[in-house]
């Protein structure tokens, strides 16, 4: 069941308990606002939990999103970006990979989790008084049972798939993750610009596990790091190619591929319609596989700037920026608008736009192209 369709079953089992209860119909318009602020409680209180059994256990954190809409700052280290948006009804925490031992970490954090959101479910339960506060427990309740459902694509992986599955995962993905930390120390060191200590993670991964999907995964960041697009779609075509592949595995790296192939044509590595046919067929197929849209747009963006749809390229482009959490995404997609504005004939838009990229990473091989081709116009 998609999460869309999870939500929307809950919410209606919700109403229907709420009615059930309250059975006067000014009382249940009273309650049907609690059950929205009940349920942003229930979700507050699972990542509260995701936060502090990471800080506690040691998992990596890698960002933290405080609030919805339009973004306001971002506190951003090689290792951790905390971003703040206009309205601060939500939490994000994000879990990765970090010190060994990996899913014992990892599982303990979302145990933490699970145990938060159902103690502070069955504190507002005991407190409820009315009928807000009836439809604050139900909503709450209804959060917290939805994230300890099972639950697992390329979308979300819920608490409960976590808690119930994560340690007892096949053995070619156990290892995959027992080897995500070296994986992280070269994310972490492309974050931060420095590129000869990414090679020396990635050589030194390569060595402990040459044949693992992971290693191609970190040959594939430190290629792009070096503006080798093409030689990077060479690695994530092989790893699409590996039998047994989980589908949830296939559509991240498709997504991936969509982005390298139309900045390997954009970088003049590939031919534009043999680059731009792969990558608009990887956006498709990313999609079917319920790969979030909106975190394609930076790709989709790409695409219609080289295919000479300008203005969509700078409508994808904004929304990727608006959308997007992560430090490098971020300037590369700022890197993509400006690009967009050249293509326009608006030069002076595109030097303010990549003015900001340059904030975040002027090494970054798209936006020192982009700077290139605007010091030269």
């Amino acid at each position: 069941m998609s999460p869309v369709r999870a939500w929307t079953v809950l919410a209606v089992a919700s109403v229907i308990v709420v009615a059930a209860l309250e059975r006067a119909p000014g009382s249940i318009l009273l309650a049907l606002p609690g059950l929205v602020v009940g349920a942003l409680i229930g979700l507050a209180a699972l990542q509260l939990g995701v936060l502090a059994g990471g800080l506690a256990l040691g998992p990596r954190i890698p960002r933290i999103v405080i609030g919805v809409g339009a973004r306001l700052h971002d506190w951003s280290t090689p290792g951790r970006t905390i971003t703040l948006r206009a309205v601060p009804i939500m939490l994000s925490v994000t879990v990765g990979p970090g010190r060994a031992p990996v899913r014992p970490r990892i599982w303990g954090t979302y145990l933490v989790s699970a145990i938060l959101g159902i103690a502070v479910t069955a504190v507002l339960i005991a407190v409820e008084s009315g009928p807000f506060w009836l439809g604050g427990a139900v909503g709450c309740a209804a959060a917290v049972v939805l994230a300890l459902v099972p639950r697992r694509d390329a979308a979300v992986t819920s608490t409960g798939w976590v808690l119930f599955r994560y340690l007892r995962l096949d053995p070619r993905e156990a290892a995959e993750i027992d080897a995500a930390p070296l994986v992280a120390a070269v994310t972490k060191a492309v974050q931060a610009g420095d590129l000869p200590a990414a090679r020396a993670a990635c050589e030194a991964l390569e060595q402990l596990q040459p044949d693992k999907q992971s290693s191609a995964m970190a040959r594939v960041i430190v290629l792009e790091a070096h503006g080798r697009y093409a030689e990077a779609m060479q690695l994530v075509l092989g790893m699409l190619a590996e039998p047994g592949l989980p589908q949830r595995d296939f559509a991240l790296i498709t997504a991936g591929l969509a982005g390298l192939a139309a900045a390997a044509v954009e970088a003049g590595q590939l031919e534009p319609e043999l680059g731009l046919g792969w990558a608009e067929r990887a956006i498709t197929d990313a999609e079917q596989l319920a790969y979030p849209s909106y975190k394609l747009n930076g790709a989709k963006a790409l695409v219609e700037v080289l295919r000479g749809n300008v203005s969509k390229a700078i409508t994808l482009a904004n929304s990727a920026i608006a959308l997007g959490n992560d430090a490098l995404g971020r300037a590369d997609d700022l890197a993509t608008l400006a690009r967009a504005h050249m293509a326009a004939g608006d030069n002076a838009t595109a030097r303010l736009t990549l003015v900001e990229a340059e904030r975040i990473a002027p090494w970054w091989p798209r936006v020192a192209q982009i700077r290139a081709r605007l010091d030269v116009s």
